[in-house]
């Protein structure tokens, strides 16, 4: 990748309106958030049901892999378990269990080379495609 990273490729192609790398660089994203979710599962708390490791996904924009956990409806407690929680009428503190953040760097090595190869890829095909290796100036109407 040249200077200005992943960013500035992605704000480029959302600059220009390029819909077949920006879909090729979010599928890279998502990959490398799916190999996180076996990690993150699995260290996740065990509860009554299992609905917290069963609403655990991977999510891929330009820029970022994602992974979720919970929902407002049906797992509205996920944030509360991972990060811990603030009871005010009490004034006491419930340690969070970290799950997904943990599992990351357990997953690091698996993710890295891919995802490097895989960006590259795609700022390759940038570069010779638009002819340039960022785009600078307003977003496209």
């Amino acid at each position: 990748m040249r200077a200005g990273g992943i960013a500035a490729l992605a704000s480029s192609l959302r600059k220009i309106k390029d819909t077949e790398l920006s879909k090729e660089m979010k599928e890279v994203t998502k990959a490398a958030a799916e190999k996180i979710l076996p990690y993150a599962k699995q260290a996740a708390p065990r509860g009554a049901t299992g609905n917290l490791r069963k609403s655990i996904k991977a999510e891929g924009t330009r820029r970022y892999a994602r992974i979720k956990a919970g929902s407002p409806k049906r797992v509205p407690y996920s944030r509360a378990i991972h990060s811990g929680r603030y009871n005010r009428a009490t004034g006491t503190r419930t340690k969070g269990t970290p799950f997904i953040r943990s599992s990351i760097p357990k997953a690091y090595p698996e993710i890295i080379d891919e995802f490097v190869k895989g960006m590259n890829r795609i700022a390759k095909k940038f570069e010779q495609k638009h002819g340039a290796s960022r785009v600078i100036g307003r977003y496209k109407k």
